[in-house]
């Protein structure tokens, strides 16, 4: 397990088993594309997998296997032996952040890397087979949406400080929604596949209240897509990754005016 954290593998959740369903949470990276993952159990790493789909998208998979896939199936069971037996199974997960190039051309890092991983660290589950590039899709169209993975969603009204600064607040209807103060926070802009990162801050309001600071990459995304007086939506996939997108100035006038500025 060292090995994979050693090169960036994150925490990024666990398996459940309830009523005798089996289901997942995804604390991080769970809109994300273009990731590689790991089973781990006790610090030991029983599968490593790819893929070109959302991290949450892919877990679907596992959760709910069509009647031809055969890893998902595989997978599925396992989990579920191991929780029905109390034993926890974790999600780790490595982005591509997209800077590796050769010349003009992005290299595909979920792909270079779980060769290499799959021969070096031999998990059990993967038996010394990487997981194939065409994915078995027989995943319904809504749980391959990145909206599968959303818990919630609010809007603020894009304030001058926010403009200037490259911040928001939450207000405090919406706040639950939000991680830790301190924790990392991946921000999706637009329609954008990558995320930016930026830090959750629950000192800088009063009430303690999150303030989610991006910084220089948020502050050009309201300058480049946004006005002040705009209402911003925002798309909580999980405590520690949200999608923005701008709303009409309209409905600002819907926004949570409870925000402190």
């Amino acid at each position: 397990m060292n090995r994979l954290l050693e090169i960036g593998f994150q925490p990024a959740g666990h398996w459940l088993l309830e009523e005798d369903q089996l289901r997942f949470e995804l604390a991080r990276h769970s809109a994300q594309k273009n990731i590689l993952y790991a089973f781990v159990c006790d610090g030991e790493v029983k599968y490593v997998g790819k893929t070109t789909r959302t991290l949450a998208a892919r877990m679907a998979g596992y959760k709910r296997p069509g009647k031809t896939q055969t890893t998902n199936i595989n997978n599925h069971r396992r989990i579920r032996e191991l929780l029905a037996g109390g034993v926890a199974v974790e999600i780790f997960a490595l982005p591509d952040n997209g800077l590796l190039h050769y010349g003009r051309f992005h290299l595909n890092l979920a792909a270079a890397l779980e060769d290499d991983i799959i021969r070096t660290i031999d998990p059990e589950w993967n038996g010394g087979r990487t997981e194939p590039v065409s994915e078995p899709a027989e995943l319904t169209a809504a749980e391959d949406s990145p909206t599968t993975a959303m818990v919630g969603s609010f809007a603020f009204t894009l304030q001058p400080t926010y403009f200037r600064s490259g911040f928001f607040n939450v207000g405090v209807s919406s706040q639950g929604y939000l991680g830790a103060g301190g924790e990392t926070v991946e921000l999706f802009l637009g329609g954008e596949s990558r995320p930016v990162l930026g830090t959750i801050n629950r000192r800088a309001n009063t009430n303690a209240t999150p303030r989610v600071m991006g910084g220089t990459a948020l502050r050009d995304w309201f300058h480049a897509n946004a006005s002040v007086g705009d209402s911003i939506g925002v798309e909580v996939c999980s405590p520690t990754s949200v999608r923005l997108t701008r709303s009409s100035r309209q409905s600002a006038i819907v926004a949570d005016r409870s925000d402190p500025v």
